[in-house]
């Protein structure tokens, strides 16, 4: 076997060790944004309940702790979409305003 033959057999197979850590690591990534997901809904789940286990405790009624976590879920969303709304101004200000490049 030429020495050739052996640099470009060498060659292949650094291209497919690489190509497979590259996927190792794609694949880690979605594991972990998997694991991310389900955290934050398991999580959810247990505040919700958790609440309605304490309304149930202080003698509050369902349909007002339902209320209750709906006006809450709200306000919520209501400061995400404010904190979205001050990006995009911050953004557009810099778009408008920065150094053309």
């Amino acid at each position: 076997m030429s020495e050739q033959d052996s640099n470009e057999q060498l060659s292949r197979a650094d291209r497919v060790a690489s190509s497979t850590r590259a996927s190792d690591r794609a694949s880690a990534q979605r594991k972990k944004s998997n694991r991310m997901l389900r955290t934050i809904f398991l999580g959810t789940v247990a505040m919700i309940g958790g609440v309605f286990w304490l309304g149930d405790q202080y003698g509050v009624d369902r349909a007002e702790t339902l209320d209750l976590l709906v006006t809450s879920a709200g306000f919520v969303v209501l400061l995400a979409l404010a904190g979205l709304a001050g990006a995009g101004c911050i953004w557009l200000i810099r778009r408008l305003f920065g150094k053309n490049k």
